[in-house]
């Protein structure tokens, strides 16, 4: 895990407030392809909405190295990369709404299937993921030049792709 990835990750845990309210989620995505039974979904105004007006905590599931290029400059923004979840669980509370998020939706929603297999009741994945986050001009920070892709090291991450990213 990168430095800056550990620095993020304490400080938005601390600032963590635990709520319950309904999120607006659909049973499959209509903004991805990707889908598991189970798994519900939110588009990603409705979860900028949430996390405006602290309803929710997203988690981005993405690697260290990922975050570290591009994030949502948000306070209830959490970071546990896909690889090391099952470490973090014990971390993140089931009294709250959680919304998942990975570069194309894939990632997060195997995440989402998972939380909701450890018993966390309210899951949902952020539909169409971080790409249809930024093409939406929803707020996040890139030390990138704008116009690239998501640098998530798959060949769907390009600005032409057609396909969900990772």
């Amino acid at each position: 895990m990168s430095y800056v990835c550990v620095i993020r990750l304490n400080m938005h845990n601390q600032r963590l407030k635990h709520h319950n309210y309904n999120m607006k989620t659909t049973e499959k995505p209509t903004l991805q392809e990707f889908h598991i039974d189970g798994v519900k979904h939110i588009n990603p105004q409705d979860t900028f909405d949430c996390l405006k007006n602290n309803e929710a905590v997203l988690i981005d599931v993405r690697e260290c190295e990922e975050v570290d290029i591009e994030s949502i400059p948000m306070d209830n923004v959490l970071y546990h990369p896909m690889s090391t979840i099952m470490d973090h669980l014990t971390s993140i509370s089931k009294e709250q709404n959680i919304i998942l998020m990975c570069p194309g939706g894939v990632r997060s929603t195997k995440v989402a299937n998972l939380l909701n297999i450890q018993g966390y009741p309210n899951v949902a994945n952020l539909d169409g993921g971080f790409k249809l986050w930024k093409s939406l001009g929803l707020p996040f920070e890139s030390i990138m030049p704008s116009g690239n892709g998501c640098s998530g090291g798959c060949s769907s991450c390009s600005p032409d792709a057609k396909s969900s990213c990772c």
